[in-house]
C-alpha cells in the first residue's frame, strides 16, 4: 500500500464507523419508520454536498488568487 492509500483507509474505515453505523441503525432499527430515515440521510447527504461545494469554489478562488 503507498502511504496515500493510509489517509483513505483511516478517513472511509475509521472517522466515519460512527455514520455507517448511525444509518444502519436507522435502516434496520425497528421500529421501522421510513420517514426519520429519509431525513436522516438527505442531512448527511445535503452537508456532504455542501462541504464539496464549498471546497470547490474555494478550490477555485485560490487558484485564480495565486494563478
Amino acid at each position: 500500500m503507498n502511504p496515500p492509500t493510509y489517509g483513505l483507509w483511516l478517513l472511509f474505515g475509521i472517522v466515519l464507523a460512527p455514520l455507517y453505523l448511525m444509518l444502519a441503525g436507522w435502516v434496520f432499527g425497528r421500529p421501522r419508520e421510513v420517514r426519520l430515515p429519509l431525513i436522516g440521510v438527505s442531512f448527511m447527504a445535503g452537508l456532504t454536498a455542501l462541504a464539496w461545494g464549498g471546497m470547490a469554489i474555494l478550490a477555485l478562488v485560490l487558484g485564480a488568487v495565486s494563478g
